[in-house]
């Protein structure tokens, strides 16, 4: 037997349905309202301090106030303000550098030097595979001449300029070693090189320095030069990189590890734990045993790449903790052409826990080598190649 509802009881339980609807909505506002009122004081606070300061300087500052660059430091500093080691702002032309530079177009011939008192640059890194490694300068030499224009103090830091920018195709660069002077000519710009292969008693090495658009093609080919070379096992070296492009990590990876559809090997998540987006290898792999050397200047995309090997079976790490360091960024344009880029959210890996801030501990112990000029001399690259001896 159905029984019937009186008109009375179904408007009250409409009436009753719009209540209960408009008391949620109102606590939600009341909540966004609350967390809006609570950050007054505090900005308020914020840009008193900085209107007083602003009188403070109209009033007593003796030299020229230059406003443009006061608001220019006042933004930058805010975004240093986080301290997180990654989030900045960039000037529209700087923005553009950094996305050439991200995908390995570099400025310049490829090393980076100190000024001296004496007017001239001390050469303290040089990258390979650029320009000037090609040219053979190295650590340690004294740049003496650019364009046959002896560096003295008056001019040192205009000659600095002529080798950073690339407002000309070449530049002649005279250095000096010990007490003999070269002098070599050197194209301006380089695609950068991040992928650099040795042998060492029939055990490949491969170093991988960063994770740039043309990387993962880089290593495809080194992995099958050293395959056909016979190679019996691979020791993959990530201890300088420390990249922040995950794509790019993973095509990298792709190469090494099969096809899994299951699971991602990398998920990116906000700080609410909501995935931002998920990165898939294909199929592809290396049938090789391997390791993977890491250090303390691992991190961000290169600490994925090596956990990741980890995940999948494919490799023990040899070397010590990691950085520690899981932030992805993402860039956003503000109204006046400059682009902030922003930590936005942390990358974790196909199975394990995230590495942020702890790091990842290797699976062999080797304390950081005092030399990686060759293979033999590389004390962490032989605790590697021991795993394929024994």
């Amino acid at each position: 037997m159905k029984k019937k509802i009186s008109v009375g009881v179904t408007f009250g339980l409409i009436f009753l349905s719009i209540a209960l609807t408009a008391i949620a909505t109102a606590l939600i506002v009341q909540q966004k309202t609350n967390a809006l009122l609570g950050d007054l004081p505090e900005k308020q606070a914020r840009y008193e301090v900085l209107d007083e300061l602003d009188s403070l300087i109209a009033a007593h500052y003796y030299g020229k106030n230059d406003s443009k660059a006061l608001r220019r430091a006042i933004e930058s500093g805010y975004v240093s303000g986080l301290s997180d080691g990654v989030s900045r702002l960039l000037s529209a032309e700087e923005f553009k550098q950094f996305q050439a530079v991200s995908r390995g177009q570099m400025q310049g011939v490829g090393f980076t030097f100190s000024k001296t008192e004496k007017g001239v640059l001390r050469v303290e890194s040089v990258t390979k595979g650029s320009p000037a490694a090609k040219g053979g300068i190295k650590k340690g030499d004294s740049i003496v001449a650019v364009d046959a224009i002896v560096l003295d103090p008056s001019n040192c830091d205009e000659i600095a300029q002529k080798l950073e920018n690339n407002n000309v195709m070449s530049v002649s660069v005279t250095f000096r070693r010990k007490e003999q002077e070269t002098t070599v000519e050197l194209e301006k710009g380089y695609e950068a090189a991040s992928v650099f292969t040795d042998t060492y008693q029939n055990i490949g090495y491969l170093q991988i320095t960063q994770f740039y658009d043309s990387t993962a093609s880089q290593v495809q080919s080194a992995v099958e030069l050293l395959q056909s070379s016979g190679v019996r096992a691979l020791v993959v070296d990530v201890r300088e990189n420390a990249s922040m492009n995950v794509e790019n990590a993973i095509k990298t990876l792709d190469v090494f590890v099969p096809l899994n559809q299951d699971t991602p090997a990398a998920t990116l998540v906000d700080k609410a734990g909501e995935t931002i987006s998920t990165l898939s290898t294909s199929a592809g792999e290396v049938n090789l045993p391997m390791a993977v050397l890491v250090s303390k200047k691992t991190a961000y995309a290169g600490e994925l790449f090596a956990c990741d090997l980890r995940d999948f079976g494919k490799a023990q790490l040899v070397g010590t903790t990691t950085a520690g360091k899981a932030l992805v960024t993402d860039s956003f344009r503000l109204s006046d052409g400059d682009h902030v880029l922003l930590s936005v959210g942390e990358m974790l890996p196909y199975q394990s826990e995230s590495f942020q801030e702890n790091g990842l501990k290797p699976d062999v112990a080797a304390d950081e080598s005092e030399s990686t000029e060759t293979l033999s001399k590389d004390s962490q690259f032989l605790a590697a190649a021991a795993l394929f001896t024994e």
